[in-house]
């Protein structure tokens, strides 16, 4: 499992085990800590209206804009590395 991204206190959070996240597995996939998220109705619309969905072994978690912009800068830079 490796850190993608700067971490909580590069970007800021406190020590108080409550920082967003972004993790990834061996396999590639991805683990995105942060908040639990209820929708409000007017998201909700805007997912359907978009053709998303939430499946019933599934959570909506909200990440601060920083925490998947450094996650994307890293992946995207990892890119244009390996592609060379």
């Amino acid at each position: 499992m490796r850190r993608i991204g700067s971490t909580p206190a590069q970007r800021g959070c406190g020590a108080n085990n409550s920082c967003p996240d972004v993790l990834e597995l061996e396999d590639g996939d991805f683990l995105v800590i942060g908040k639990l998220h209820l929708l409000t109705a007017a998201e909700a619309e805007r997912m359907n209206e978009v053709g998303a969905s939430i499946g019933e072994d599934e959570s909506v978690v909200l990440v601060p804009r920083d925490c998947i912009l450094a996650a994307a800068l890293q992946l995207a830079s990892e890119r244009v590395a390996g592609a060379g």
